[in-house]
């Protein structure tokens, strides 16, 4: 989620934050603001982006200071004011709510219901992105509010029976195919966030029950990194601003189990100087993939993490 102001006053950054559009590339927006939130979709939308996501559900502290995020579903006619305002500047891309069941004691299913039908009957959206866990804003901290309040799954499910008409995607706490499968049945999508940030190579599992990819045609671990190295190397040539530690952080969590701890400290390391040129790193995590020889150790398929270590590593909204 990116903020509308970050976009306003800073749009030449606007690939830094989103990398380059691609079909099926969602931009998703934060804002409370309808004259800034549509200033900011229009500039998404004249810069190549097929897709548009306003965040209804987010609880951090930093953006309930802003009245977004989860606090939006107090005031569902600011939800519409947002997306009407975006329809009158011209963005025509679609747009998607994503939201919770509920938020502090406003959790009735009929309150959930009743957002939903304003939103669905007085915009175009025709999307919706539901977190089966309902938030509280005050007591619990952003990881907090996805463990503590229970998931329930049975209220999105009758949401997509009520609103046969939208697509409904349930999210919250899927972390097998089988899971995924399973709510097919019952619902238009599946959203993953965490299971793929804790766990990244579970999109191959992913590839390969939904999308028949062969096993041959799926990479492994060490292809994925030595074609990202290539990638951030490409970029620092360009000049793409960066920092270190952002540009590495999607490599930390591809290996598990204890080794994967050790993986991590390492890297940790090698990134810790902030002034240590972006090639150095790139060649000393080669030197390191080396020397830890997970190719021929553990070859493509990570160690499964304990439950206290993957929910030791969570962070941010979701």
């Amino acid at each position: 989620m990116i903020h509308c102001n970050a976009l306003i006053y800073n749009p030449k950054d606007l690939y830094n934050f989103f990398g380059e559009p691609w079909e099926g590339k969602v931009v998703q927006l934060g804002g409370a603001d309808p004259e800034a939130m549509a200033k900011a979709a229009k500039l998404v939308q004249d810069n190549g982006y097929k897709e548009l996501n306003l965040n209804v559900g987010c609880p951090s502290p930093r953006v309930q200071k802003g009245a977004f995020g989860a606090v939006l579903m107090k005031t569902p006619s600011v939800v519409v004011d947002i997306i009407q305002e975006m329809r009158k500047v011209g963005v025509t891309i679609p747009i998607t709510v994503k939201c919770r069941i509920g938020v502090d004691n406003l959790d009735s299913y009929e309150y959930l219901y009743d957002f939903i039908k304003l939103v669905s009957t007085t915009t175009q959206v025709n999307h919706f992105i539901v977190h089966a866990r309902k938030c509280w804003l005050k007591g619990l901290s952003p990881k907090q509010n996805r463990t503590v309040p229970p998931l329930k799954y049975e209220v999105v499910y009758q949401l997509a029976k009520d609103f046969p008409h939208l697509t409904i995607t349930i999210n919250g706490g899927f972390n097998t195919t089988q899971h995924i499968k399973e709510q097919l049945d019952l619902v238009d999508g599946v959203m993953i966030g965490r299971e793929f940030m804790d766990r990244p190579m579970f999109l191959a599992k992913v590839d390969a029950a939904y999308h028949n990819v062969p096993p041959k045609h799926i990479k492994t671990t060490e292809e994925i990194v030595d074609e990202f190295l290539e990638y951030v190397l490409t970029e620092h040539e360009r000049g793409t601003p960066h920092s270190n530690s952002v540009v590495m952080a999607p490599l930390k969590m591809l290996y598990g189990g204890r080794r994967g701890k050790e993986y991590r400290r390492r890297l940790a390391a090698l990134i810790l100087p902030r002034t240590k040129p972006l090639p150095d790193i790139v060649r000393d995590m080669r030197q390191m993939l080396q020397e830890m020889n997970f190719g021929s150790e553990l070859g493509s398929e990570p160690e499964v993490e304990s439950d206290d270590e993957a929910e030791a590593q969570q962070s941010g909204c979701a």
